[in-house]
């Protein structure tokens, strides 16, 4: 790490693409790691005999968890950097993997997954996802989209691998064999993190702003003092936090209904283990292909018209899922949704810093990945919940795609709060 920062002095790059690249790294681990819940399922269930809305809600249960504790990593996030954060939330998702693959009672089950692995990963996400736009003022789109597409790559890569040591050498070594991958990528990647460009004495690159002196102002928990926007108390007061909130939870909620159980349906219909595992990995291509596209794109027309696009696509798509048999189907499923909802991701954190700055954009974006994660929870135990009343899937299906008509009416009443005033 000390070489790459050393090699950054020297090359006139701005530091903020050597965070783009780092966090696309980070992403790559997160996501991919995360996107292979659906990978385990059935492995854990012929393990210990539980049904599937019971494991599916320990998968809930933790974004629940990490959805609770976003504002408050913000928080964290906005006082001491995302250094702490990204070594620390690692090391405890690594746990949570370890400690998982020793469980053998439900309750062991749930603690391992529910707690470590929703605080390590609110804690990692908080560590990232705000930092982007606080180094760049014109590019917020693009660099997110580059940034989250790391986690379509991670989609399409570490599912297969998943699947492979999990049909190798069973889900328990598969979980440590990620828990020792996860804490050393933590560890490296936090040193290469700041928490803006005026810990080094740069301005953020678009900015008319001057640069700091760096001297006069060291980096510490008041290093990012002097950037503009509302704090937290203002946004609190705004109806446009509230209806965004919203419109994370009800969009979030078909985004990991899919994400925990097409490789279960996948199967149900006949399809092979592995068939059904390269639908994610598809997905995880399309993914990043939409992030990079629609990051760029909603610089130009705005973020509010991108996300209506990609609302609309992935609810026609789960409408093509309840009807789906063949394998082609599902691929055809699997490319437009994964562009779809990949193309949304990016823009809740840019569109957060568009409306309400950059000043407490930790604590105020926790706020609204709180909502996110919430609507992803139930989502992914609705999914279980009414596979086992029903034996099908497909009423989940419909009501993600009800939820993401909510979503459009929503987005397109949104509108800017009033400017907030500067202490």
């Amino acid at each position: 790490m000390l070489r790459v920062l050393s090699w950054w002095r020297f090359s006139g790059l701005y530091y903020g693409w050597v965070i783009v690249a780092a966090a696309f790294l980070e992403h790559i681990i997160s996501v991919g790691t995360f996107n292979s819940q659906g990978v385990f399922l059935k492995p854990i269930l012929s393990d210990f005999g539980w049904s599937r809305g019971t494991v599916a809600g320990a998968f809930a249960l933790a974004n629940v968890v990490a959805g609770l504790s976003a504002p408050f990593t913000g928080m964290l996030l906005d006082k001491y950097g995302p250094r702490v954060l990204l070594a620390g939330g690692g090391l405890l998702v690594a746990a949570g993997y370890l400690l998982t693959a020793q469980a053998t009672t439900l309750l062991q089950f749930y603690i391992f997954v529910v707690l470590f692995q929703g605080i390590g990963r609110s804690s990692v996400s908080s560590g990232v996802i705000p930092v982007i736009p606080r180094w760049f003022e014109g590019k917020r789109g693009l660099t997110q989209g580059i940034v989250q597409a790391g986690g379509g790559l991670g989609t399409m890569l570490v599912p297969p691998v998943a699947t492979y040591m999990v049909l190798s050498f069973g889900w328990q070594d598969a979980y440590l064999v990620l828990a020792l991958g996860i804490a050393l990528g933590y560890l490296a990647l936090s040193r290469i993190f700041r928490r803006g460009p005026e810990e080094m004495g740069l301005r953020r690159q678009g900015s008319d702003e001057a640069p700091p002196n760096v001297s006069r102002r060291p980096a510490g928990r008041h290093a990012g003092q002097g950037t503009t926007g509302f704090t937290l108390r203002q946004a609190f007061r705004t109806r446009a936090l509230w209806q965004f909130v919203v419109i994370g939870a009800v969009v979030s909620f078909s985004q990991l209904l899919v994400m925990t159980h097409l490789v279960a349906h996948a199967t149900d219909k006949g399809l092979s283990p592995v068939v059904a595992a390269t639908f994610v990995s598809v997905i995880g291509l399309s993914n990043a292909v939409g992030k990079l596209v629609m990051g760029f794109v909603s610089d130009r027309i705005g973020r509010r018209a991108s996300m209506i696009v990609s609302f609309s696509l992935a609810g026609a798509m789960l409408l093509w899922l309840m009807a789906a048999r063949d394998a082609w189907a599902f691929y055809a499923f699997a490319a437009v949704f994964g562009f779809a909802y990949g193309s949304w991701m990016p823009m809740f954190p840019s569109l957060t810093a568009d409306l309400f700055g950059v000043a407490s954009l930790g604590a105020i974006y926790g706020i609204v990945r709180a909502s996110t994660n919430l609507g992803g929870a139930l989502g992914s135990y609705a999914g279980g919940y009414i596979f086992d009343l029903t034996h099908s899937y497909s009423y989940a299906f419909l009501s993600g795609t009800v939820l993401l008509g909510v979503g459009i009416v929503l987005m397109l009443t949104l509108k800017p709060p009033p400017p907030a005033r500067q202490p």
